[in-house]
C-alpha cells in the first residue's frame, strides 16, 4: 500500500516560527525532503544586545575536531585503504602504552578505557585555582567552557594517561553518553598519522574542496551564547583560535547537509561504518536523535555555535539547524524540552507514514522514545499514558513491544501471555497522537497477533471503552467481534 501525506507547509512554516518566538532561538533552519526544500528560513539575534538580526549571510564559528567531521575523515580513509577499523592503536600511535589493546573501533565508538585527561585532570586542576575560587558561578561557567575548546595538543594527553590504568577493558559498552575529550584527541591524531596531513587540511582537501565549501577562518559576525542554569543567555567571550576552527554560512552548511542527505563523499560501506548504533543509540558520526540520525558533536563546545544536521536516509528527509546560541532546557513532567527537540517533533512527524515498520521488545535503546509517546487530552478517558503503561507492564510481567518506524517509536503494545493456562489478553494499545490516522494501530495490531500465534494462542480477548469508538472501529477491522457490553467497557474476542 502507497501512503500519500498532503503536507501544509505553510502550517509547517508558521509552527517553526512560533516555535523559534518562544524558545528564543536564533539561527537557520533548513527541511529537505525528497532533494527538495521545503523551508529555509533565519531567526533570532546576531548580537542580544545590539538586537542585530540572523541574516542569511551571517556567520558562525566551528572546530574542525568534532566527532562528525572527523567520523567522515574515518569514512574516508576507510575508503582509500589508509585506516581500518580493526586496527589496533599502535598501528598508529606506537607510544601508547595501551595502544596494543584497542582498536580504531573501539576508539570511535567509546570503548577504550583510556582516562578523560579533562575532567581527570584538567577540570580537577581548575577547582584548586584562586581565580576560580574568586567569581561567580557564571564566570566560573565561562572559564570552564572556554577550557573545553582550548587547543589541547595530543602530547599534552598522551603525557597524561600513558602509562595509566584503563578504566575498563577495551571493548566494555560506555556508562553514559559523554564525550572523552582523551578519546578525541586520540581519534585526531590516528586520522593525521594514516592521512599523513593535519586535520584540517584533510577536512578541507576530502570534504570542503569535493563539496565546494569555502570554509576558512575569519572573525564571525554572530557572537557566541551560551546558557546560564537555564535561565538567561551569556555571550560567551571566545578567543580566536585561527589553527583549528573554520567559518561557515547558511549556504555552506547547507551542502553539507545535502551531503549527508544524499549519501555523498563516501562509499555504501564507509557510511554504514561511521552510521551503525551501538550503545545510546551512538555511531561513530552520529546519535539517534528522537527518530533521525542527528551528527555527534558539531558544535564550538558548549559556547553556542552549533551545526545540527538530522537525517532519515529512509524517507530522504533532512534537517538543518546552524546556529549561536546554546539551547534553552525546560524540565517538565513529560520530560526535557528545547528549540530542535520541539522543531524536530513538530516538523518530522508531517513526513512520517507507514514504510518500514517493526514491532520490538521494549528495550533500554528504545525506552526513552516510548516513554515519550502521547496522546489527545480526551483519549486519557479510554487508555493508560505511555509512562503507566510501561510501568503496568514491567509490574505485571507483560509482554512490551514498540512499533517503530526506521529509528522513531510510533506506538506500543501489552499482552499477558501464560501458555500453561492458555490465556492470552491484549493489555495495553497506544499510537503516539503526532502518527494517529495513517495505518499504524492496525499494522501494530496485526503484527501482535502474529506474535501471538507464535506463542500458541488461538483464542484472543481485549478490552475497550464503550465510547471509544474509534479503537472498536480498529479491533473490528483485524477480526475483533463483540462479546459482552458492560457498563462502561466493552469485551471483545477472535479466533485466531
Amino acid at each position: 500500500m502507497r501512503y500519500i501525506t498532503m503536507l501544509n507547509m505553510t502550517e509547517i512554516n508558521n509552527k517553526i516560527k512560533d516555535c523559534a518566538i518562544t524558545w528564543g532561538a536564533s539561527g537557520a533552519v533548513t527541511i529537505y525532503k525528497d532533494e527538495k526544500c521545503c523551508h529555509r528560513n533565519v531567526y533570532g539575534l546576531a548580537d542580544r544586545a545590539k538586537k542585530l538580526p540572523i541574516t542569511e549571510e551571517s556567520t558562525y564559528l566551528l572546530p574542525y575536531h568534532n566527532r562528525f567531521l572527523m567520523g567522515l575523515c574515518i569514512g574516508k580513509l576507510i575508503d582509500d585503504k589508509k585506516l581500518k577499523l580493526s586496527d589496533t592503536l599502535d598501528k598508529y600511535i606506537k607510544e601508547y602504552s595501551h595502544a596494543s589493546k584497542i582498536s580504531v573501533k573501539q576508539l570511535c565508538l567509546k570503548q577504550t578505557g583510556i582516562p578523560d585527561f579533562f575532567n581527570g585532570q584538567i577540570m580537577k586542576e581548575l577547582q584548586k585555582t584562586d581565580e576560580y575560587k574568586k567569581v561567580d558561578d557564571e564566570k566560573r561557567s565561562l572559564i570552564e567552557r572556554k577550557l573545553l575548546v582550548f587547543p589541547w595538543s595530543f602530547d599534552e594527553v598522551l603525557s597524561h594517561v600513558n602509562g595509566i590504568e584503563l578504566t575498563c577493558a577495551p571493548g566494555t559498552e560506555p556508562t553514559d553518553d559523554l564525550d572523552n575529550m582523551s578519546e578525541t584527541l586520540f581519534i585526531r591524531e590516528v586520522i593525521e598519522r594514516a592521512s599523513k596531513k593535519s586535520l584540517a587540511d584533510f577536512v578541507q582537501d576530502e570534504i570542503f574542496k569535493p563539496l565546494m565549501i569555502h570554509a576558512v577562518y575569519k572573525q564571525p559576525d554572530t557572537n557566541p551564547y551560551s546558557v546560564y542554569r537555564n535561565t538567561a543567555f551569556m555571550n560567551s567571550e571566545y578567543e580566536p583560535d585561527e589553527k583549528n576552527t573554520f567559518t561557515m554560512t547558511f549556504t555552506e552548511a547547507e551542502k553539507l547537509l545535502n551531503a549527508v542527505v544524499e549519501k555523498k563523499l563516501l562509499s555504501e560501506k564507509a557510511w554504514k561504518a561511521i552510521s551503525t548504533a551501538v550503545t545510546f543509540g551512538q555511531s561513530i558520526a552520529f546519535n539517534s536523535l528522537y527518530g533521525l540520525l542527528s551528527v555527534r558533536d558539531f558544535c564550538y563546545g558548549s559556547l553556542g555555535w552549533n551545526c545540527n544536521i538530522c537525517v532519515d536516509w529512509d524517507t530522504k528527509l533532512g534537517f538543518l539547524y546552524l546556529t549561536n546560541s546554546e539551547h534553552m532546557i525546560s524540565r517538565t513532567r513529560e520530560g526535557i524540552k528545547y528549540f530542535l527537540k520541539e522543531l524536530l517533533e513538530e516538523t518530522a512527524a508531517a513526513f512520517v507514514y507507514p514504510k518500514n515498520t517493526k514491532l520490538v521488545p521494549f528495550n533500554k535503546d528504545n525506552l526513552w522514545d516510548t516513554m515519550r509517546l502521547s496522546m489527545r487530552d480526551d483519549q486519557l478517558e479510554f487508555m493508560n499514558n505511555a509512562q503507566r503503561a510501561i510501568c503496568i507492564a514491567c509490574a505485571y510481567k507483560q509482554k512490551l513491544f514498540v512499533l517503530t518506524e526506521g529509528l522513531r517509536s510510533i506506538g506500543l503494545i501489552a499482552f499477558t501471555v501464560d501458555k500453561k493456562h492458555q490465556k492470552y489478553y491484549i493489555e495495553s494499545v497506544l499510537i503516539d497522537q503526532k502518527y494517529q490516522q495513517r495505518g499504524f494501530g492496525k499494522i501494530m495490531l496485526t503484527k501482535g497477533i502474529d506474535y501471538l500465534k507464535l506463542q500458541g494462542c488461538k483464542y484472543l480477548t481485549i478490552g475497550v471503552h464503550r465510547f471509544n469508538v474509534p479503537a472498536q472501529k480498529l479491533y473490528t477491522s483485524v477480526g475483533f467481534r463483540v462479546k459482552t457490553v458492560y457498563d462502561d467497557f466493552i469485551e471483545m474476542e477472535a479466533e485466531l
